[in-house]
């Protein structure tokens, strides 16, 4: 999708108290990832979008110095985040940082990026911190072949 017609699908997010941002020297976005960011920005929580090259990030805060770098670390006491990283060529997703100090949070999240995943890309969870929240998620996303 080129940058004209991404910019026009998030623009309604923009004028309704979102902020999503493409990184300048992104010119084409894949049709999924813009999918995936108008569905995080469907979360009420969610106020920040971030999409470089290779990343997606959305949160409920920005960092104080950086405004247009939302927070996406785990653990943090207050922000509410998710960062995937993809590829085109390989069709993946890795869901990188994930981060809901509101329980619930985080599944609708993951939610908001899997709901209508492509059948030829594959999600996956390099490093596992969550004590069961990514089996949980592998389980209810059965259909989907996870790379782990």
């Amino acid at each position: 999708m080129k940058r004209k017609e991404f910019e026009k699908e998030f623009l309604i997010y923009n004028n309704n108290g979102k902020q999503v941002w493409v990184i300048s020297k992104v010119k084409e976005l894949p049709v999924e990832i813009v999918t995936m960011a108008k569905n995080l920005a469907e979360l009420d929580f969610l106020k920040f979008i971030r999409i470089s090259n290779d990343s997606l990030s959305a949160s409920s805060e920005n960092y104080p110095n950086r405004p247009k770098v939302p927070i996406t670390y785990m653990n943090h006491h207050t922000a509410i985040g998710i960062e995937i990283l993809y590829d085109t060529n390989y069709k993946t997703i890795d869901f990188f940082g994930i981060n809901s100090p509101i329980k619930g949070n985080g599944s609708k999240m993951v939610d908001a990026i899997l709901k209508e995943f492509p059948e030829d890309w594959q999600p996956a969870v390099v490093m596992d911190w969550s004590n069961g929240f990514w089996n949980k998620m592998k389980e209810k996303y059965n259909s989907i072949e996870w790379l782990m």
